[in-house]
């Protein structure tokens, strides 16, 4: 087995540390304790969505908020309806009433993650998300990607 680096130490230190700290947040936020699922086994929004994020970060057109630049470690928050921008989690809660529901395309008008109509998954140190509006989440209420979904 290959001895790691003290840069490679370094990195894996601060990604478990932003992991600790979304799950943090997604507790302290509503969402309940976030639920880890392999990637082969998530949804499969969640996998075309990371395929599309990892597709960005491999060609280079990938775009970030600019509160991910600055403070450290920290998780990434990646929208599903646009997975080549990368956010912080402030830009996330603070974009969550505009957010159209990834189903209909309609504005989802949800405020809060209390109402359960947003889909999260979190890995290492991204935390997937999606929005659906009340119509959709009425038609296919929540598989329990998050909470105490059914």
């Amino acid at each position: 087995m290959k001895e790691k680096t003290p840069g490679e130490i370094a990195v894996d230190d601060q990604l478990r540390a932003a992991g600790a700290e979304g799950a943090q947040w997604l507790a302290a936020a509503g969402w309940g304790p976030p639920v880890t699922v392999p990637v082969q086994k998530a949804a499969r929004w969640q996998q075309e969505v990371r395929a599309r994020m990892l597709a960005a970060q491999a060609d280079e057109s990938c775009t970030w908020c600019v509160h991910l630049l600055d403070g450290g470690p920290q998780p990434v928050v990646v929208h599903a309806e646009h997975p080549t921008h990368l956010i912080c989690r402030a830009c996330s809660v603070a974009a969550r009433p505009h957010r159209p529901c990834l189903d209909c395309g309609k504005p989802a008008a949800s405020a809060s993650p209390l109402d359960g109509r947003e889909d999260v998954f979190m890995g290492a140190v991204s935390i997937y998300t999606r929005l659906r509006c009340r119509a959709c989440h009425r038609n296919e209420p929540r598989n329990g990607t998050f909470g105490s979904g059914s």
